[in-house]
């Protein structure tokens, strides 16, 4: 009598698994290429989380992203390349570094790269160290164009 329970108990639970449908839906998670091409102006410089916005004049500071992959600067300030390049992203889904390759240096750099919307307006959040480990720079951009 045991054993006869046993099977039908293991026969019932065969029969309910084997019944039981995918209940999670198949979500499309495709995202869609960052697209970083325009010019970006400069909204706010912090240096290790101090606002250096109001000390310095950013109004001329500027970065421009062409879609051939190039990159071009308008001004000089502290940033870490100064001179024309060449751009990618680490990755063209999900980005997590902007690497720029100044013309004729052999050496790429890579900044920390974030591409969020604040109050309804894609903005473009470089973040990278100059020289000093302990002092972080962040240039938070928003596009012209």
């Amino acid at each position: 009598m045991k054993r006869l329970s046993h099977w039908v108990f293991t026969v019932l639970s065969l029969i309910t698994l084997s019944s039981c449908e995918e209940e999670t839906p198949k979500i499309v998670t495709d995202e869609t290429a960052k697209d970083v091409t325009g010019d970006w102006k400069v909204l706010k410089l912090t240096r290790n989380g101090e606002d250096l916005s109001k000390r310095l004049d950013l109004n001329d500071f500027q970065i421009s992203f062409k879609a051939d992959g190039t990159y071009s600067l308008s001004e000089q300030l502290p940033f870490v390349v100064n001179d024309i390049g060449t751009y990618r992203l680490s990755d063209p889904q999900y980005p997590f570094g902007l690497i720029l390759q100044p013309q004729g240096d052999a050496a790429e750099v890579q900044v920390k790269f974030q591409f969020p919307i604040i109050k309804g307006k894609r903005q473009l959040s470089l973040s990278f160290s100059l020289g000093c480990s302990s002092n972080t720079y962040q240039f938070d951009f928003e596009r012209q164009n």
